[in-house]
């Protein structure tokens, strides 16, 4: 996100403020620890890119715990996780406008180099369309636009002639057959040398993609548009942006998270702030920052208004039924959602921006990091924390709109935890389970082009920059546009939104610049006011937590054993004679032999297809998505799958038991899928070293926590393949990183 006032834009939200002279007491943390702060976070950076640059490139992403550079197709798949890799220096890409900020101007140059000698575009690779967008296209008009300005400057990259943009607009290109459809909507992915419907593709089956990587694409076409004079790029985004609009639920403007690409059907009527729809309101905002189409900001504000009114429920933001509102239909969140009170700082709104954030604030403090998905409760739903930077995100902006020295506090406690939990002899690792601090063998682009830019940010004075951060918006991954885009083209006659009879009232910030005397009347407090509400929220409670909207959340305090909880779930161990063990439940019964798959992890093709032919399989969770072990058992004849966790000790009576269930379409998938935690699933390998034979049935039975309830038979098609990123970014939903 970025401030100013883009120039031609109606009005600016943000001039007033993002640097609002506001908190007394500012120098709590004094001028020579912040900037020693700041030295730490660059000595962070090089440690992390020196790392890349050293082990990895021109490899698209360093394995930090391995020291080599992770190529596509070398290792093990890692499902949808690696769309995102297209062996294009991918790191090297999305990182060039941070060492610009970072003021690293030499190694900028130089990697505007190596960009331009050894990046090739023309693989043949299929890649997201939604992650090459952001981080490389992303990448490159930010590195171009850093690249330009410093030329003008007369000092440095005289011999630079646009040779980023050039490559941008051939990337530009290469992604546009992906839109490529009936309704507008791009496929999620797109080969980059043959395109999507070409026989040599290898894509082109899908039906359908998330909201947000639908419409997280106006940004870089614009601003690709703006700066070659072909209008095709922004036309093709601003459709997309037009077809979700039109499939809004009109009654009261929410929409789903899963969309089908041909139709516009939606898949999954989910509605909430978080992975697969994110990034599509924050785009929503930005254009209009960016571009000056008031389009962009009546549409913002519509879904505002209706995320306010049905998904928040201050500090938590709950997903909802697009079609009935008023039920919660989850009572988890993921860590996406942490970049919300920073949009909400862009639009004005501070108060529920202040209790959102210090609730995740709260849930960090406890776990060290953000886990991928927490319960309403705060305990831990998804364990994983793959270093995702939207927490720092949104400090950043609320320390911009309030100067309240607690925001550098909670960046300092970001850089400590980093440094000591995840910081490795080669670089940063990812954590794989923030209670037992255990790491997994990956460092996103994303950390280096958003988390360091962020952190740098907070602890650096606007006067110590290289360039006006204000003169820039920042993207969903942190890449800087220039404001001045916006009178490069006149925004597009044809782009009307038409809203339905009986739309809601405006609000005090929808047309006006949030002014610090209406949001903190003489009262430089008022923030902490705000927080201390919500420092609490993480106290142990009463046995049941009756918070929202009539949905109970029981205490995970069971102590049951292993054999109780299978029982508990509907699944009974059932001695056969002297030889085997079975696995009953109750209805839907699927029966098979059991078998270990081989791999175990079941992330590559299965090498005893014989054995498992017919057979209930045994796969451990990790290195890919749950739907990419499940195709590949199917596919060797697996009648059924039950995998078991990889967390050491894991169980019921600990974990939070959730559903596998996430973003995008598995209706390919229809064999059964079990998960168990390891002490549970310990159980069962026990079984099978015990005894010659194990029969497993496979059934269903409604449960919840002991308590029968009306529940349907799980599925395959509850079960999705995830998209990281997040930055969705789309977060795994379900993830198998975990």
């Amino acid at each position: 996100m970025g401030g100013g006032r883009a120039p031609g834009t109606p009005l600016g939200l943000l001039a007033a403020l993002l640097w609002a002279p506001l908190a007394a007491g500012a120098a709590a943390l004094g001028a020579a620890e912040r900037s020693q702060l700041r030295d730490q976070v660059v000595e962070m950076f090089d440690h992390a890119y020196g790392s890349y640059m050293k082990h990895a490139y021109p490899a698209d992403e360093l394995m930090p715990l391995s020291c080599r550079g992770r190529v596509r197709g070398m290792e093990p798949s890692r499902g949808d996780v690696d769309d995102a890799l297209g062996k294009f220096s991918l790191t090297l890409i999305d990182t060039l406008d941070t060492l610009v900020v970072l003021n690293k101007l030499d190694e900028f140059e130089d990697a505007v180099r190596k960009v331009v000698l050894d990046v090739r575009l023309d693989n043949d690779v299929v890649v997201s369309v939604f992650e090459t967008n952001i981080r490389v296209l992303g990448g490159l008009l930010g590195g171009h636009i850093m690249a330009d300005m410093l030329k003008a400057q007369g000092e440095r990259l005289q011999w630079y002639k646009d040779e980023l943009l050039h490559l941008a607009r051939d990337l530009g290109y290469r992604l546009l057959p992906a839109f490529n459809t009936t309704s507008g909507l791009p496929y999620p992915r797109v080969n980059l040398k043959y395109g999507v419907l070409s026989p040599n593709s290898r894509t082109g089956t899908e039906l359908d993609t998330c909201t947000a990587c639908a419409g997280t694409m106006i940004l870089e076409f614009a601003a690709l548009s703006r700066l070659t004079q072909e209008t095709v790029f922004e036309d093709t985004a601003r459709r997309a942006l037009d077809v979700l609009w039109e499939k809004r639920q009109k009654g009261n403007d929410l929409v789903g998270t899963v969309i089908n690409i041909h139709n516009g059907d939606w898949v999954r009527r989910d509605s909430g702030v978080g992975a697969g729809i994110d990034s599509y309101y924050e785009y929503l905002m930005k254009a209009y920052i960016l571009l000056g189409d008031d389009t962009y900001l009546e549409r913002f504000n519509a879904h505002y208004v209706a995320i306010m009114k049905y998904i928040s429920q201050p500090p938590l933001l709950l997903n909802v039924h697009m079609h009935n509102p008023t039920v919660s239909i989850r009572s988890w969140m993921d860590s996406l959602l942490a970049f919300f009170p920073g949009l909400q700082v862009l639009r004005g709104d501070l108060k529920p921006a202040i209790e959102t954030h210090e609730m995740l604030y709260q849930v960090t403090k406890q776990h060290k990091f953000l886990p991928e998905a927490f319960t309403s409760d705060f305990a831990v739903y998804w364990a994983q924390h793959p270093l995702r930077p939207e927490f720092a995100e949104s400090t950043y902006f609320l320390y911009k709109a309030t100067r309240d020295p607690y925001y550098l506090q909670v960046g300092k406690s970001i850089v400590e935890s980093l440094n000591e939990y995840a910081r490795v002899a080669c670089g940063f690792a990812a954590v794989q389970d923030v209670r037992t601090g255990r790491h997994e063998d990956r460092m996103d682009s994303f950390f280096l082009a958003e988390m360091f830019k962020y952190l740098y940010l907070l602890f650096t004075e606007k006067r110590d920059l290289p360039l006006d951060i204000d003169d820039y918006i920042f993207t969903t991954e942190a890449h800087l546009l220039p404001l001045s885009l916006s009178t490069a083209r006149s925004p597009c006659p044809r782009n009307v939104t038409m809203f339905h009879k009986g739309h809601g009232e405006e609000e005090i910030f929808t047309r006006s610049c949030p002014s610090a005397q209406t949001l903190f009347p003489n009262n430089p407090t008022f923030t902490r006011t705000i927080r201390d509400a919500h420092k609490q929220l993480l106290q142990p409670g009463a046995e049941r937590l009756a918070l929202f909207r009539g949905i109970e959340f029981p205490l995970r305090d069971t102590r049951m054993e292993p054999l109780e909880i299978l029982k508990r779930m509907g699944l009974t161990l059932l001695p056969l004679g002297d030889r085997s063990v079975q696995l009953t439940g109750i209805r839907h019964q699927v029966k098979g032999s059991l078998v270990l798959s081989e791999p175990y992890q079941a992330c590559a093709a299965i090498t005893n297809r014989e054995a498992v032919q017919g057979k209930v399989a045994l796969a451990q969770r990790g290195e890919c998505m749950f739907a990419a072990k499940a195709r590949n058992l199917q596919k060797a004849g697996a009648s059924g799958v039950i995998f078991i966790d990889n967390a050491e000790g894991s169980c019921s009576e600990k974990m939070v038991l959730f559903q596998m269930v996430g973003d995008g379409s598995t209706s390919d998938i229809v064999i059964p899928l079990v998960f168990l935690f390891q002490k549970e699933g310990q159980v069962l390998l026990d079984a099978l070293a015990q005894h010659c034979n194990v029969d497993v049935l496979l059934a269903t039975k409604p449960m919840f926590l002991g308590e029968e309830k009306t529940a349907q038979p799980f599925s395959a098609s509850q079960l999705h393949e995830a998209a990281t990123e997040t930055h969705t970014r789309t977060v795994t939903s379900a993830p198998d990183q975990a």
